[in-house]
């Protein structure tokens, strides 16, 4: 920006916004190196002035030309979404731009640039990247980010998307978003808007968390920030826990709720959680002494719905940490089941020979499982009809066709980790009622195969031969006769079908 431009650009800042909002703009963009907390908008007043509470190194100033908007992608907290291309030292990137308008910035820009400052201290991979700030004499702009294809809420409510986002991808990312929530959780940020709608998708196997509107920082031996109550203030009502609701009490166990109720929005596929209750209705429900929460989703597996549970615990002591749910998601990731032939049984899931079942529960006694396909259709099943999926990656025959390969080199290349959820329990009223080894031994009864295995392999036993009773496999060993000391016996063991013979030598 060249100094004529600065300029005019303070003075037509010095005009309209009173207060002077130009100089603190510069104290959040451009702090100094010995600059205390103080200079941070006062966010909080009890903290030490030696211990700032966040810190935003390596600004970013973007030029106004740098940027060119192409479209407009929604509305947002603070003002509209735009979808841009921002040129950086030759090369085009494309990006999302947050802007804030000169109206909206006479009420908002403290709030503007609270978020500003916050996004540039975060460096995650599951939380979207603020690549800088632009300062144009209309609005200052957020350059972030873009996301092709747009919010999780939208995806997951596309049906002619629904393929693309089964049970195990939205497993994956409750993982990734609980790990991108730990990171806050560790840096002493609250979210406070932590929602489908706010989780974006980069990729069928990507998402980040995004929108930082009614973000803020926790100070140090501060438990909870409670903001001012405004005529103005929007609160996600349904995502809330109902300190946030009742106190405005907003802390990383009320994130953790607004977790649970994010991935009930997940597995329900969008829809609206608490849809025909109005906010006061939804607070009654969810506080005491009613305790009511949301029931579980068709598509949810068991585990799942139990870790939505804990975090829709009243007492926000009571509910995990994100550190907590990163140790305990990635082992409740469902099992899948492969089809060995069709059911068209009225009142259970109906499948095809080859379908891929994943399991959502597998009830009490485990005579029927519940289960989902790829279409999203669930029911029950008969596991004894199906086998362990163990991934499309893995070779395959036909089934029923089984191949013995050398077991050292054979798709060395493609061998994975044997996880939990590739092993099954016994199907069916399976028993092990009997074995036969590979050289015809066997035990137990055996008499149902019959003549249906002629390759079964048979136990050969040869006839008593006395010659070979001594042989350099016999096991041998010398007693002593106590009737002649010089005397030993020696004591030849064969086959088992063979009588001992003791033969006696002078030494």
């Amino acid at each position: 920006m060249s100094k004529p431009e600065m300029r005019r650009l303070k003075k037509y800042f010095q005009k309209h916004f009173h207060q002077n909002y130009l100089s603190k703009f510069k104290k959040m963009l451009l702090p100094k190196r010995d600059e205390q907390s103080s200079g941070m908008l006062g966010i909080f007043s009890d903290v030490k002035p030696e211990k700032p509470s966040i810190k935003v190194p390596n600004k970013h100033m973007i030029p106004t030309d740098a940027i060119l908007v192409n479209k407009e992608l929604g509305v947002g907290e603070f003002g509209v979404v735009q979808q841009g291309v921002w040129t950086n030292d030759g090369e085009r990137i494309q990006v999302a731009i947050k802007s804030l308008s000169r109206e909206r910035m006479q009420n908002n820009p403290i709030e503007f640039l609270k978020e500003a400052a916050i996004m540039h201290s975060i460096d995650h991979e599951n939380i979207v990247r603020l690549y800088g700030v632009v300062l144009d004499t209309n609005s200052l702009m957020l350059v972030t980010e873009l996301a092709p294809l747009r919010s999780l809420l939208e995806c997951l409510k596309e049906p002619s998307l629904r393929a693309s986002f089964p049970v195990l991808s939205l497993c994956d990312f409750t993982t990734q978003i609980a790990n991108g929530m730990q990171y806050l959780e560790a840096k002493r940020l609250i979210h406070r808007d932590l929602a489908a709608r706010n989780i974006l998708v980069f990729s069928k196997n990507k998402v980040k968390i995004s929108d930082f509107g009614l973000s803020r920082a926790l100070g140090v031996g501060k438990d909870y920030y409670q903001t001012n109550f405004n005529v103005n203030l929007k609160l996600p009502i349904a995502w809330c826990a109902p300190e946030c609701i009742s106190y405005l009490k907003f802390t990383s166990s009320s994130d953790v709720w607004a977790f649970g109720v994010t991935l009930w929005e997940m597995f329900s596929y969008g829809f609206q959680p608490w849809a025909a209750l109005t906010g006061h209705q939804i607070l009654e429900a969810i506080d005491e002494p009613n305790f009511q929460r949301l029931e579980q989703p068709d598509c949810c597996p068991k585990d799942y719905f139990g870790v939505m549970e804990q975090c829709w615990q009243h007492e926000p002591g009571k509910r995990p940490k994100f550190s907590e749910l990163i140790q305990l998601l990635p082992d409740l990731k469902p099992e899948q089941v492969q089809a060995v032939q069709d059911n068209v049984e009225i009142g259970q899931l109906t499948y095809h020979q080859g379908d891929i079942i994943t399991v959502l529960d597998k009830g009490i006694n485990n005579v029927f499982w519940k289960g989902v396909l790829s279409n999203g259709k669930t029911g029950y099943f008969n596991p004894a009809y199906t086998i362990t999926y163990l991934g499309s990656n893995l070779p395959s025959n036909k089934p029923g066709e089984f191949m013995r390969g050398d077991g050292k080199n054979t798709f060395s290349s493609q061998r994975k980790k044997i996880r939990m959820d590739m092993i099954s329990s016994p199907q069916g009223d399976l028993k092990h009622t009997g074995h036969v080894g590979l050289d015809g031994a066997y035990f137990g009864d055996i008499s149902f195969l019959g003549g249906k295995y002629p390759h079964v392999p048979r136990q050969i036993v040869t006839p008593y031969k006395p010659q070979e009773d001594v042989t350099d496999q016999s096991i041998q060993y010398f007693k002593q006769d106590p009737s002649n000391p010089k005397t030993f016996c020696e004591v030849s063991s064969t086959d088992v079908h063979a009588p001992q013979d003791i033969h006696f030598e002078h030494v």
